[in-house]
């Protein structure tokens, strides 16, 4: 039925490029996924799909959701994408990606053009490659194969294209929900290294402001002070990641992380952290500002603390549900290896999971995960395998879930 061909390979390449070459970044100030997001919608109605689109303002209870992160900002000209196959009232699977990217990091470093959308010595260039439209040109390719087939479908697909990803939290799941929809089960395109990704931690950000306005620059000691006390915390915090899936998780010896940020008020800490299931907010903002109040002694009253709503919630799901397995199955077929099941870090599929009762699990390939050429990164590239693999697993994953 999703029987993919060297023909299929270049037109997903073509597209993937197109989308690249389309500015889709979201900022804290709002985003600009509309050019993007008609062009997906025009191309999934040429293929036959029944395609439902609609605004965050078609969802008035949207900006009031105690889920809505930062509702002030700017959600004009921002339309989610979805398309179905398959009888309506069939049993569903909800296969989704997200259209919007982060902003170019240093655009003076780059070396070539972030909307290039090029394949240069076997990678596609751009900003947004990875992470994430691969993904959303692997919804495309899903939906060519599936109006393709001369066998009608038994169950019922719907493909999603979400926006507000990158600085919006959970919002892009959230309309999904508030929108009502409804399926057994959901494949998000958004992962890393192959890892068929059954849940996502939680937690969020706590931010230290220096009290003055005038203080134009960080107190590079303090800084030093905090990174060592978030060091010491991380270790501590290491033996809970010993369950079940939490083994192989990225963060399990930096689940405390400090950056240094700038927000529209000026220069601050930002100590990223990241919260197991199980654990009390209020013990672990406890345990935080335990840490800073060590880290800085009586200094520690030059700094505003402040955590970053929304906190993102811990989620995990069972690997035997049947969409698990056969994206599971799909990707020991094409990877002729078994792949790491585990956990992603801070994640928005915890909103489908835990609020819309659509587990969900994510996969996704990535070139580099630290680095020049990650995802977020200065030059941005995905190797043109890695996506073709990546949309293969995609494909052959929905193929089996169809068959069941």
């Amino acid at each position: 039925m999703i029987a993919l061909d060297d023909q299929d390979k270049r037109i997903y390449l073509e597209e993937l490029c197109e989308l690249i070459r389309i500015p889709s970044r979201s900022t804290p100030e709002g985003g600009e996924e509309g050019p993007l997001q008609r062009l997906v919608a025009g191309k999934m109605r040429a293929l036959g799909a029944r395609v439902r689109t609609f605004d965050p303002a078609d969802l008035p209870e949207f900006l009031t959701h105690p889920l809505c992160s930062q509702p002030e900002r700017q959600y004009a000209d921002r339309p989610t994408v979805l398309a179905e196959i398959g009888p309506p009232d069939a049993p569903a699977l909800l296969v989704l990606a997200h259209s919007d990217t982060v902003p170019i990091a240093k655009p003076g470093d780059w070396s070539f053009d972030p909307f290039g959308g090029e394949i240069r010595d076997g990678n596609i260039l751009g900003l947004g490659v990875s992470d994430d439209k691969w993904g959303t040109a692997a919804l495309l390719t899903i939906l060519r194969r599936l109006a393709g087939s001369k066998r009608p479908l038994r169950k019922r697909i719907i493909l999603a294209s979400t926006v507000d990803e990158e600085n919006g939290v959970g919002n892009g799941l959230l309309l999904l929900t508030l929108a009502g929809v409804k399926a057994e089960g959901a494949i998000y395109l958004d992962g890393y290294r192959m890892n068929v990704l059954i849940g996502n931690l939680g937690g969020t950000f706590l931010l230290l402001r220096p009290q003055s306005a005038a203080a134009g620059r960080l107190n590079a000691l303090h800084a030093d002070q905090l990174r060592e006390g978030c060091r010491k915390l991380s270790g501590r915090r290491a033996g809970l990641f010993d369950a079940t899936f939490y083994r192989d998780n990225a963060v399990r010896e930096s689940s405390i992380k400090l950056m240094e940020w700038r927000d529209a008020r000026g220069p601050c800490f930002n100590i990223n952290f990241y919260t197991l299931p199980g654990e009390d907010k209020k013990d672990i903002c406890a345990g935080l500002e335990m840490m800073v109040e060590e880290a800085l002694g009586e200094e520690r009253r030059e700094y505003e603390l402040d955590y970053r709503k929304i906190w993102f919630e811990p989620a995990l799901v069972s690997p035997g549900l049947p969409h698990v397995r056969c994206l599971t199955a799909a990707a020991s077929e094409v990877l002729k290896a078994m792949p790491v099941i585990t956990t992603i870090s801070k994640q928005d599929a915890f909103v489908l999971t835990n609020h819309a009762r659509i587990p969900t699990v994510s996969f996704g390939p990535a070139s580099c995960v630290t680095g020049k050429g990650a995802f977020h990164n200065v030059d941005e590239c995905l190797s043109v395998e890695e996506a073709w693999t990546g949309c293969r697993i995609a494909c052959s994953a929905v193929r089996r879930w169809l068959e069941i």
